[in-house]
């Protein structure tokens, strides 16, 4: 199965929900933190995520964002991507 960026964009919401949701992983199972357990996508599931809010390239191909950016900075840039983009009502 593909990853694709609606996908990631339903999953984002519902990590978002989580108490913590940096300990998440939108294409890990249940968001668990290992997305290489249990997964039938088609490996492109981390270039979709650091794509979904980091087109022009800051963080490395496998860096999560909460890595990369910081907790809040990463939380703050999914919401407003999740908004340019239209997944949010």
């Amino acid at each position: 199965m593909k990853y694709t960026e609606k996908i990631h964009a339903k999953r984002l919401l519902g990590m978002l929900n989580k108490k913590d949701p940096c300990t998440c992983c939108p294409a890990g199972k249940y968001y668990g933190g290992n997305i290489f357990d249990d997964m039938d996508w088609d490996n492109n599931q981390c270039e979709t995520c650091r794509l979904f809010i980091d087109e022009g390239g800051a963080l490395d191909f496998w860096e999560c964002p909460c890595e990369g950016l910081g907790k809040q900075e990463a939380i703050k840039q999914t919401w407003l991507a999740l908004e340019e983009k239209g997944y949010l009502d």
